[in-house]
């Protein structure tokens, strides 16, 4: 037995899937609202290569970023980074 909660495993798999999710929503809505990298870069005050790996889908943004999206490109935002139920 490893000692580990079944339920502690199952939350933290289940957190990253969701984290992987995100990622790829997220790169998508900076793709669709964005010229470049760059372009969201300057847009939300991070540098380049932050927003290459947004672009790339291999990151997602902190929360700050995600609440400056919902304010400043709230329709954007609401359309493509919200969870289909």
């Amino acid at each position: 037995m490893s000692g580990k909660s079944p339920g502690k495993s199952s939350a933290k798999r289940e957190a990253m899937t969701y984290r992987a999710f995100f990622a790829a929503r997220w790169s998508r809505f900076v793709r669709e609202n964005f010229d470049s990298p760059e372009h969201a870069a300057m847009t939300f005050g991070v540098d380049g290569s932050t927003a290459r790996k947004w672009w790339d889908g291999s990151h997602s943004p902190s929360g700050f970023v995600v609440g400056l999206a919902y304010q400043n490109f709230p329709a954007e935002a609401a359309t493509t980074l919200q969870a289909q139920e």
